[in-house]
């Protein structure tokens, strides 16, 4: 397109039906589609060319954009700062033109757009600018002083419109709230004691999307008034002033009434013990008696006249969430020698309210967040309240929903013994923190020991339901009760017997899980044994036959002198395949029952494995016969493969290897002598 129809595209008058109507003048009826197609092509070509055009010049513009942006920044700065400091020149020259002579030494220069917490000494400043404040302000004891001061602007909630601008002085114990007059100076309208006044927030639909966390609330009963603040933040440090000044009273109030309390029982007691001193020997048991009886009425008296404000100071803590000095409030009111019967009531009430309290605080879900350590302190205090069993009880709870929460996360995968080292390592942690947590406070072992038996059985459930009835071989049972008696010992070390619990927990689902092995290994042997034909084992190559000879050379088996001299058959052994295979077997078995040797299903390991062995020996005593190949398997299995299964299962006892003595027709094979070898040499090379 030209460049008079760009020009065109840019005036303001630009209609884009009338440029299609224009564009469609004179085109034969039945090529409006195809012109004003067209047209779509030559727009879109358009708009790739000025997108391209626009990308171009960003590119080409983008640090000169940069700088300018900078440049724009910095002046906005610099206005921002020449702004404020006119403002603050402009109020320094009215406050001149309004002081006399007299207070012009004692000027301190503060911003009257802003609200200051600064050390500097703020009263003579707010004299000047507040009239009627003088009294309130010279007067102030040692203890008060000016926390906040700043102008705002009254707000009304229903037109979301600022009514008069106010001035607002907080100090320690009131809030003075002045209002401006036609000569331009603020006036004290009213001053209030922080009791009544109560900060609260406001929504955004009452202050409006324009003043959306800048209005201040207060609530004067019976009434309430919105202040807008210049912003989000002065408004936000009004509300924790105001809410920290008046916790401040609270608790200044609450210590002033304890100590006064405790001073006149205190006195009581001296003026009792004075009187009793100065008594005459002779007169010591009537004035002693009456003394007493005086002294019993004013501290009954203090006594009640204390305890009757007790539970107005509680119910003050409970509101404010203090629950240390509730705790204090009520170790004193248990201490206190004077009970009456209806205030002893209504204190038992808030102690409940205190325990349940705290209670929630340690079983809420989100105490899990903060783990253990952030229940602590409601732990403590329960415990100060002599509700320790029942805080253990509580804490032992929430600790065993984030373990379960925890073992529910860990993945069960295709790897059985990853699984259970998972879980075994969370509830060893879990244990030692308990332990080490609870290890000076031996009046709740029992609780702790209980729990610890309750969390492994739910770990060893787990273990079972996963893992011993999902993949039952004996390689898995063995791991697992190595991984499981591991953490057992880690936490014996630390003090946590638990090995009673693994044995009776555990017995059942071992035995039957061998159980199920064993027989299927017995049956797979026979299935073999049926098959026998006492042939030499050939293999395909030299190198398979090498490889056989390293995979039992590693695991202590010499079979290099079964190999056979011929030299048609190099790749060969004078050793039964079926042999060769229950050597494996066997020797596998040997090693995954060594580990459940320490299992309660000890007994039934040595039972297995003798009956697999006198299995096979009475099938070798049963079968012999002239030959070589039946010479060298019985005496393969005789004296290299039963010594080593003998030594892996029970070490230097020997336990399998007296299992010869009972089939006599077999001993010639445990021990032949160089002769019986060499004629079977002889057999083996006629072969």
């Amino acid at each position: 397109m030209g460049s008079n129809e760009d020009g065109l595209f840019q005036t303001d008058a630009f209609s884009p039906s009338d440029y299609i109507r224009d564009r469609l003048k004179g085109v034969k009826i039945g090529d409006e589609t195809r012109k004003l197609r067209q047209l779509r092509s030559e727009m879109s070509a358009l708009n790739h060319a000025s997108q391209e055009t626009l990308k171009n010049n960003v590119f080409r513009n983008y640090q000169q954009f940069i700088d300018s942006s900078k440049e724009i920044s910095h002046l906005e700065r610099e206005i921002y700062q020449l702004t404020h400091s006119l403002i603050e020149q402009k109020q320094v020259i009215e406050n001149l033109l309004m002081m006399t002579d007299d207070d012009k030494n004692s000027i301190h220069t503060v911003s009257s757009h802003s609200t200051t917490t600064s050390n500097t000494n703020p009263i003579q400043i707010l004299m000047q600018k507040m009239e009627g404040i003088g009294g309130i302000l010279n007067n102030m004891s040692t203890s008060e002083k000016v926390i906040l001061h700043g102008e705002m602007e009254q707000f009304d909630v229903e037109t979301k419109k600022p009514v008069q601008k106010c001035m607002l002085i907080l100090l320690s114990h009131r809030l003075i709230i002045g209002n401006i007059n036609a000569a331009g100076k603020y006036v004290m309208e009213s001053t209030l004691s922080l009791n009544s006044v109560a900060p609260v927030n406001v929504k955004d639909r009452e202050s409006g999307a324009a003043n959306a966390g800048k209005v201040l609330k207060l609530l004067i009963f019976p009434e309430s008034r919105c202040y807008l603040c210049e912003s989000a933040r002065i408004r936000t440090l009004w509300f924790d002033e105001l809410e920290q000044a008046k916790r401040e009273i609270l608790h200044k109030g609450s210590l002033v009434r304890q100590a006064t309390i405790r001073g006149k029982r205190q006195t009581v007691k001296e003026r009792k013990a004075a009187a009793v001193a100065a008594t005459v020997i002779e007169e010591k048991s009537t004035f002693q008696e009456e003394d007493e009886d005086v002294g019993d009425e004013e501290r009954n008296d203090n006594d009640i006249s204390w305890l009757s404000e007790l539970p107005a100071e509680l119910d003050d803590c409970i509101a404010h969430r203090d629950l240390d000095q509730a705790v204090e409030l009520i170790h004193e009111w248990k201490q206190c020698p004077t009970k009456d019967a209806v205030i002893d009531i209504q204190l038992q009430m808030r102690e409940n309210t205190i325990v349940q309290l705290l209670s929630d605080d340690v079983s809420r879900p989100g105490a899990v967040h903060g783990g253990p350590r952030a229940m602590k302190k409601a732990r403590t205090l329960l415990t100060q309240l002599g509700r320790g069993t029942y805080a253990t009880d509580v804490y032992l709870r929430r600790r065993s929903a984030m373990q379960r929460n925890a073992m529910r996360d860990v993945t069960v995968s295709e790897e059985p013994i990853s699984y259970v080292k998972q879980l075994c390592t969370l509830y060893g942690n879990a244990v030692s923190d308990i332990a080490n947590e609870f290890r000076s406070m031996p009046q709740y072992y029992c609780q702790v020991l209980q729990w610890c038996s309750y969390e492994l059985s739910t770990l060893l459930n787990l273990i079972r339901r996963h893992v011993i009835e999902v993949a039952p071989a004996i390689a898995v049972i063995a791991y697992t009760w190595k991984n499981v008696m591991h953490t057992m010992e880690d936490l014996t070390a630390i003090g946590v017997h638990l090995n009673f619990e693994v044995n009776r927990l555990l017995s059942t689902p071992l035995e039957r899980a061998l159980q199920g092995n064993f027989e299927n290994i017995c049956d797979a042997v026979k299935m073999r044994i049926s098959e026998e034909k006492w042939r030499p084992y050939v293999l395909d190559s030299e190198s398979a036959l090498n490889r056989l000879v390293e995979e039992l050379s590693d695991v202590g088996i010499n079979v290099e002198w079964a190999i056979s001299a011929n030299d048609e058959t190099k790749s060969s052994l004078n050793v039964s395949q079926n042999v060769v295979h229950f050597a494996r077997v066997a020797h596998t078995l040997s090693k995954d029952l060594a580990p459940l040797r320490l299992s309660p299903i000890q007994v039934l390991c040595e039972v297995y494995a003798d009956e697999l062995w006198k299995m096979y020996l009475q099938h070798l005593s049963d079968n012999i016969r002239d030959g070589a190949v039946f010479a060298y398997s019985t005496t393969f299995i005789l004296t290299m493969v039963l010594p080593v299964c003998d030594k892996i299962l029970y070490g230097e006892e020997g336990e399998l290897i007296r299992l010869i003595e009972q089939f006599p027709s077999l001993a010639p094979y445990a021990d032949p002598s160089d002769d019986e070898k060499q004629k079977d040499d002889e057999e083996v090379a006629h072969v």
